[in-house]
């Protein structure tokens, strides 16, 4: 993501061009420095009242650190099948593991003046929404900044024209047999694991890379199921907690790779043997 002066950025954001509207969320089009890239605020949580400035907030920050884990588990996850030496097909497959997460940042609109704030025709919100929040949420707005924050936006390089891959949904993890997909499989398994059993992906989702050139595929738009989410909303809306967590380990089907990088196996088959030692390929 591209370093940018503030003024710079907040007067693209009143600029911005509506391309989508999405199940939660409305998307926006945005140029900065001959680049494309999109603009995401929520506008519905699953309610059927207005998505407040700071739930709009709450929710992106979520979305953001699930990106952050997500590349965490992701980077440890390809020094281990590196050092384990895993082969898919007689090859390593740490060439074959060509996923990134997508680069994003979280943005507010804003002034660090005295002077009324007029959010932008993009936010959604009128003048009075901003000045009529109770002072204590205008302190929790401005967090560590002297920013007078109103509107926050998520806004990541727009995917464009490319081929898309879904994965899994909600609570739906089907299994793969072809290299990609079975990568994710083994990628999932690994997160829980990793995790110690406390979060599992899901609604994972990967686009083309916008460099040509490249064979990476990017991760962007995931959820996660974390252990307390569903009473907290630990990673966000959609979050199921617990529930979310057991229909991963239900439907896991374990590749081959699962058993060749020592993940334990999540449950055991009904003749007894565990369901790694079935020896699916992947």
């Amino acid at each position: 993501m591209q370093r940018l002066e503030s003024s710079l950025l907040l007067g693209l954001l009143r600029i911005l061009c509506f391309i989508q509207q999405r199940k939660s969320k409305l998307v926006f089009r945005l140029t900065i420095n001959g680049v494309a890239y999109i603009a995401k605020r929520c506008y519905s949580l699953g309610g059927e009242s207005k998505v407040s400035i700071l739930a709009n907030r709450d929710q992106l920050t979520k979305e953001g650190i699930t990106l952050g884990r997500t590349n965490f588990f992701l980077k440890n996850f390809k020094q281990e099948c590196d050092s384990e030496g895993i082969e898919i097909s007689g090859k390593l497959i740490l060439p074959l593991l060509a996923f990134d997460v997508t680069d994003f940042a979280l943005v507010r609109e804003g002034t660090v003046t005295t002077e009324s704030f007029i959010p932008s025709p993009a936010s959604g919100l009128a003048p009075s929404e901003y000045s009529d929040l109770l002072e204590a949420e205008k302190a929790e707005l401005a967090a560590d900044s002297n920013i007078l924050s109103s509107i926050t936006w998520l806004i990541e390089r727009q995917r464009g024209d490319v081929q898309l891959w879904k994965y899994s949904g909600t609570l739906d993890h089907p299994s793969y047999s072809d290299k990609q997909g079975a990568t994710i499989n083994l990628f999932q398994h690994y997160v829980y694991l990793f995790s110690r059993k406390t979060l599992v992906l899901a609604d994972i989702q990967a686009s083309e890379s916008h460099d040509k050139h490249s064979h990476t595929s990017i991760l962007f738009d995931l959820m996660s199921h974390t252990i307390n989410g569903l009473f907290f909303s630990e990673s966000g809306a959609g979050d199921h907690g617990e529930q979310g967590i057991k229909s991963f380990v239900d439907q896991h089907n374990c590749v081959q790779k699962c058993a060749q990088m020592g993940l334990e196996a999540l449950r055991e088959r009904e003749d007894g043997e565990s369901e790694d030692e079935e020896g699916t390929s992947g």
